[in-house]
């Protein structure tokens, strides 16, 4: 059986590499390629997933329609990469019996017009919270898919509720946030997580992230933090950005889960790892910042998306310090901030749910045993 994945860009390219990794280990006779749109595919990389293509962001990040000046910029960088895509995947028609796409929906097209077949799609950036589907939007997915997979519950009963066979089988980007390296942090102090993001403008993130701690140390010392570091960032250079700084800041690679887990909140300029610190049960102190995800327009959609617990804030960083010890000091207010969070965050078991039930629908459909490896 041969598999192919496509996927927009990292968050999606996460997604689609932990359901080819369940996939693999219901049958590892099972042949996998990924074909990422917009990203070279290390998340499937780091899982020994097959990658082909691949191709740098646009300038926008992939986020054309933040304005006008980032949809030409895009236009123009990227102009001829839905081609080049789809000249890409038409190379592996014949050998494709299965897709499946973590995206939205004009990849879905691309891989219909490419591969001839519907397929098994992940529509995990967009949801009810948000804005529900345009109706071109649910006629090319009764169309092209044979199942859909939504981001939460309410958009899938929405799509029901249209004609579409959807449904919510968990959030995969909540799997596999397994501590890495271990943490231990510093005794007897309040901790407080830092998520600065895994982009170029995680730095220029961290250093108005620094303005918001040197003020939160003025009103009161004994707290620590600690940077949750992509494997994408510079450590040495992330640490010039919050001058004076250091002594007070942990700034450490594959400890994600253990910072979140261990700290009372989190002041988060990332956008998937956010989600993924509500999940763990950590809220998330937000305020505008450098590049496409943290935009006023694209926080508000965020605010949406995830509740209460993703707090939005002005940049003023004094009112946020006051903001962030005003939580830390409600236990009562923090209890409540979590218990929302995990709710809006949905449930962990995506990945394993989507590929049992696309290994049972094939192996159903094809009338023959597809053989579960132990």
């Amino acid at each position: 059986m041969n598999v192919a994945i496509l996927s927009n860009s990292y968050g999606e390219d996460r997604s689609g590499a932990l359901i080819a990794k369940e996939l693999k280990s219901l049958n590892k006779k099972i042949k996998i390629n990924a074909f990422p749109l917009i990203s070279f595919g290390e998340e499937y990389e780091k899982r020994n997933i097959k990658v082909i293509g691949g191709h740098p962001p646009p300038p926008s990040g992939g986020f054309l329609f933040k304005s006008a000046k980032s949809f030409f910029s895009d236009i123009t960088k990227a102009f001829f990469l839905p081609f080049s895509y789809v000249d890409c995947l038409r190379k592996f028609r014949k050998n494709t019996d299965i897709v499946i796409i973590a995206g939205d929906v004009p990849i879905l097209i691309l891989g219909y017009i490419s591969l001839r077949k519907k397929a098994y799609f992940l529509e995990q950036c967009k949801s009810n919270y948000i804005f529900p589907h345009f109706a071109v939007e649910r006629f090319f997915m009764r169309k092209l898919t044979n199942k859909v997979f939504t981001h939460d519950k309410i958009t899938a009963e929405d799509l029901q509720n249209k004609g579409i066979n959807a449904e919510f089988f968990g959030n995969p980007m909540m799997d596999d946030l397994q501590e890495e390296r271990k943490y231990p942090p510093p005794s007897g102090k309040t901790l407080i997580g830092l998520l600065p993001g895994s982009r170029k403008e995680a730095y220029e993130n961290m250093r108005k992230i620094g303005r918001v701690v040197k003020e939160i140390l003025t009103l009161k010392k004994n707290l620590h933090f600690a940077v949750a570091l992509s494997d994408t960032i510079d450590k040495n250079k992330m640490m010039e950005y919050v001058p004076g700084l250091p002594e007070k800041i942990d700034f450490l690679y594959g400890s994600f889960e253990r910072i979140v887990k261990s700290s009372k909140l989190v002041i988060s300029l990332a956008g998937t790892a956010s989600e993924q610190a509500l999940y763990l049960e950590s809220p998330v102190i937000s305020f505008p910042g450098r590049g496409a995800q943290n935009t006023k327009r694209r926080l508000k959609g965020q605010k949406k998306l995830l509740g209460d617990a993703f707090i939005l804030l002005p940049y003023r960083p004094k009112k946020i310090a006051e903001k962030i010890l005003e939580i830390i000091e409600n236990k009562a207010l923090l209890e409540e901030l979590k218990e929302k969070g995990k709710q809006r965050a949905g449930e962990s078991g995506g990945s394993r749910a989507i590929a049992n039930y696309i290994f049972q629908r094939e192996e159903k459909n094809r009338g023959k045993n597809l053989c579960l490896s132990v």
